[in-house]
């Protein structure tokens, strides 16, 4: 077994002597780092690890979890290394090591500064990636608040370090529907049609790119390619006429975040029955979940699109008696109970077609994805909430609308719920 050299050092700041006139000073006892590693898989496996401080962490790598409906096991994986694919600050992630503990991959990291994101990746001999894990790192405390939709919502995006207005730190991550991996917002507030994905680093410093799929040929666009290509943001560019999906037509899978009848409306009362369970491509944290369609429906006074703000169940953060621009700050404050509103930051999209953070403005459209399928568009899904500000022009274009669809190859915000 081998340990990377930060780790190894843990070994010398356990040094105990004892000496008396007689005897010799007593060995340092030797200090596993695997036990000294907080388990962040102890309770619960997920895609997504939270991390408060900065310290040493493992977790077990076996991929051997089954959370959805009717979803196998994913294969069991036997790595024989792992590496940081990327990190949003330098040296958030100082070391990444995969030893095996009691017959099981278990991948051992270093978190030495506060605040970021990153992606662990384990892999087998040739190199190629089995799994991936999203490592999430808050600058504020991540908390449930209950909404009188009967949720208990996250109190930020997944991937945010903080919730607070008109910070783009408050933007998270963005997610192609159904896949588990995230890719960078945009890192301005505002941005153009033009504006790219906010830095990220290796664990040399040197930066890394998301890149995109082929646009004209999507054969390739399979589940096992999307696990091992997480950097890969997939294109439903040569296809986009028979399906959105970002997984080429004849694999589409309505199943991949646990939801797929979400969609299905029950008629007498108008609600949808069926809130889903949480997947192996979930992307949230253990205890989360992507939430169902009708998380936002009272975002609007009609349950449904909205262009007008007296339609808008949003909070007058300036206090002046009215709803309009001025309560806006690159997000919405929505109300989500009689005691409480909440900040949801416009972070924008990939765009699905070209792959890429274009077509659409940081600051100015915000969406949100759902665990259901949108069963009247090919490779659609529901999107719980989408608004915006102003068109692709730059022309005004104030709406809100708590039940939309969107192509699955876009990738959007998430906004979690309690599982």
């Amino acid at each position: 077994m081998t340990y990377p050299r930060c780790l190894l050092a843990l070994t010398a700041a356990f040094t105990f002597v004892a000496c008396t006139n007689d005897s010799q000073p007593e060995p340092d006892p030797i200090i596993d780092p695997v036990e000294e590693a907080i388990d962040l898989s102890a309770e619960e496996m997920a895609n997504c690890y939270i991390v408060t401080q900065p310290g040493l962490y493992r977790f077990t790598a076996d991929n051997q979890f089954n959370l959805g409906e009717g979803l196998p096991v994913p294969p069991q994986i036997s790595p024989v290394s792992a590496r940081l694919l990327w990190q949003t600050r330098k040296d958030l992630v100082s070391s990444v090591e995969l030893v095996q503990t009691e017959g099981l991959p278990v991948i051992l990291f270093q978190v030495d500064e506060p605040g970021g994101n990153a992606l662990i990746a384990a892999c087998d001999d040739n190199g190629r990636i089995l799994w991936s894990w999203h490592i999430w790192m808050p600058e504020e405390e991540i908390t449930s608040i209950p909404t009188a939709t009967g949720y208990e919502l996250m109190n930020m995006n997944l991937g945010a370090l903080n919730n607070s207005p008109a910070d783009p730190a408050s933007y998270g991550m963005l997610y192609q529907w159904g896949r588990k991996d995230p890719f960078p917002a945009a890192a301005t507030l505002t941005g153009t049609t033009s504006t790219v994905g906010a830095p990220i680093y290796d664990i040399d410093g040197k930066e890394v790119h998301i890149t995109n799929s082929d646009w004209n040929n999507s054969f390739g666009n399979t589940i096992p390619y999307a696990i091992a290509n997480p950097t890969v943001c997939l294109s439903n560019f040569a296809h986009y006429a028979t399906s959105r999906d970002w997984l080429n037509p004849e694999n589409s899978d309505d199943s991949l975040w646990g939801n797929p009848q979400g969609d299905k409306i029950d008629r007498e009362s108008g609600t949808f029955p069926n809130k889903g369970r949480k997947t192996c491509y979930d992307p949230s944290p253990a205890g989360w979940r992507v939430p169902p369609p009708n998380v936002f429906r009272d975002f609007t006074s009609s349950g449904g699109y909205a262009w007008t703000f007296d339609d808008f169940n949003v909070a007058d953060i300036n206090s002046d008696g009215v709803i309009d621009l001025n309560d806006y700050r690159y997000g919405w404050n929505f109300i989500v109970s009689p005691q409480t509103s909440l900040y949801f930051p416009a972070a924008a999209r990939f765009d699905g077609s070209y792959a890429m953070l274009m077509g659409s403005v940081s600051g100015l459209w915000g969406n949100y994805w759902s665990n259901a399928p949108y069963s009247t568009m090919s490779g659609g899904a529901f999107c719980p909430l989408a608004f915006q500000i102003k068109d692709q022009s730059g022309r005004d274009m104030i709406t809100v609308s708590p039940a939309a669809a969107s192509s699955r190859a876009d990738a959007f915000s998430i906004r979690c719920i309690r599982d």
